[in-house]
């Protein structure tokens, strides 16, 4: 099941990518569904085009719990830390080699270490032919201030450390400014912010550079535009992005969004007019619906099992698979699933699938037991029952008819009966269950069919009233 790949439309590719070399697009707001894969498809598409972009991916959820001064800085060093991953030795040392070297670092330092007097000033216009004098340039300077030895070799001490710290050359600054993070004890350093944009546009050639901001639907909505408002601020300090990044993205859904913004600040707040910083030219709308639906099939013939008398409920034309394939389906459809939620159920080993497929108690039913395995792990996939159960209402009245080949009227006939309702087998005898009338006809496949052809809505209420009732339990009870 690790091996499936949600495919990405061609389409799609062609559009975003299209949109993105739009002149100018500076700005982006990448919008979807939540769950629904934009993340898988960012780094799809820009791990297809290597050779043209150099992307930074960042995931600012974990900022909500630092101050409005850290998350900055904390973009700076995840920035910096993607930067080393493409080029350790993009940050260079410094090296002093020589007399010429050793006497302008020498005059450096003492620019910075004391008052320039007239004498001290003197002393400096003296130069480089005083490193003529002495095989060691710095010994000579130190001669003539005629200070004592003891002053004379504080100093030498002090510059010998200045010398150090000026070896490191940036990158003793890279590693000075994660020692900071890593101790909390963040500044604004504006030199390393110019650093970093320079390194940014030194690393990037001749690809156009991106960063990504991702995951902010993720992030709690009480935090979420106190960041959005900061990386607002930031940003907008320059004509062109911070760091020098071609294009920034930001990715969320947008929808989701506004619901979170009115919820916040009042449904008369202008929810367009705060978020059109974000995005140079419109929001980019994601939707990769499609390309998911195909694979339904796949991802639910990929469930977890142990038990080879299911592989035949889980192969192409199985029970289990068939049913799960048209929930899914049909949830996705209506975007009350998402992609998370569909692969849920893929990722873990469930109970029920350890037990066997068929039980040796005369009492059980093989195919019952298969049904009802099916819908625990579609509960397990939705988290719980109760969400199962408003999911089922969303497919029941969504307008969409998919034609996906689902044995309708076989679970019919095994609700039915786990309800204790009788099937009727004489033809043109009948079962009324609520509004749906149920006909015996010997010339369908199940024997049964229903009016109007009502056969997928009367499956969605009796699963309703049959998981309410927790009849899905007893096939697979312990006690069996």
């Amino acid at each position: 099941m690790d091996n499936i790949k949600i495919p990405i439309n061609e389409t799609i590719k062609e559009n975003f990518e299209s949109f993105l070399e739009i002149p100018n697009n500076s700005s982006i707001f990448f919008s979807g569904k939540f769950g629904i894969g934009k993340t898988y498809f960012l780094k799809e598409f820009f791990n297809s085009h290597l050779e043209k972009y150099d992307v930074f991916h960042l995931y600012p959820v974990n900022y909500q719990i630092s101050s409005n001064e850290d998350i900055i800085d904390l973009i700076k060093y995840d920035i910096l830390v993607e930067l080393l991953k493409k080029n350790k030795n993009i940050f260079q040392e410094k090296k002093v080699e020589g007399f010429k070297d050793s006497a302008f670092l020498f005059y450096s330092w003492c620019k910075q270490k004391f008052t320039l007097n007239s004498t001290l000033q003197s002393f400096l216009s003296f130069g480089e032919s005083a490193s003529e004098l002495s095989p060691d340039p710095v010994t000579a300077s130190l001669g003539k201030l005629g200070r004592p030895l003891k002053d004379l070799l504080e100093i030498d001490r002090e510059f010998q450390e200045f010398k150090k710290e000026y070896k490191k050359g940036e990158k003793g600054l890279v590693e000075e400014y994660i020692k900071k993070i890593e101790e909390k004890n963040i500044s604004e350093v504006d030199y390393f912010s110019h650093l970093l944009k320079e390194k940014i546009i030194q690393q990037k050639e001749e690809k156009r550079s991106i960063l990504i901001l991702d995951d902010l639907d993720r992030i709690d909505p009480e935090h979420i535009f106190r960041i959005l408002n900061i990386l607002s601020a930031y940003f907008e300090k320059e004509n062109e992005n911070k760091f020098g990044f071609d294009s920034i993205i930001i990715v969320a859904d947008f929808s989701n969004l506004r619901h979170m913004f009115h919820h916040k600040y009042g449904p008369n707040a202008d929810f367009s007019g705060y978020l059109d910083k974000f995005f140079t030219i419109s929001p980019y709308y994601f939707d990769n619906k499609k390309a998911i639906i195909d694979t339904v099939d796949e991802i639910a013939k990929g469930i977890k099992n142990e038990e080879p008398s299911l592989n035949n409920a889980i192969g192409d034309n199985g029970y289990l698979k068939l049913f799960l394939s048209y929930i899914f389906t049909m949830a996705i459809d209506s975007e009350s699933m998402n992609l998370r939620e569909l692969l849920k159920a893929t990722k873990f080993q469930l109970l029920e699938l350890k037990k066997g497929g068929y039980s040796d108690d005369y009492r059980s039913d093989p195919f019952q037991n298969v049904f009802d395995k099916a819908i625990i792990i579609a509960i397990h996939s939705f988290s719980n029952l109760d969400i199962f159960i408003d999911k089922i209402n969303i497919i029941k009245n969504s307008r969409t008819k998919l034609n996906k080949r689902t044995p309708f009227t076989r679970y019919i006939i095994a609700m039915l009966k786990s309800l204790g309702k009788d099937i009727p087998k004489t033809k043109g005898s009948v079962l009324s269950w609520k509004k749906y009338i149920i006909v015996a006809d010997p010339e369908k496949f199940d024997g049964i069919s229903v009016n109007d052809k009502q056969e997928e809505n009367l499956f969605c209420d009796l699963l309703i009233e049959y998981i309410t009732n927790k009849k899905y339990l007893i096939s697979n009870s312990e006690d069996w």
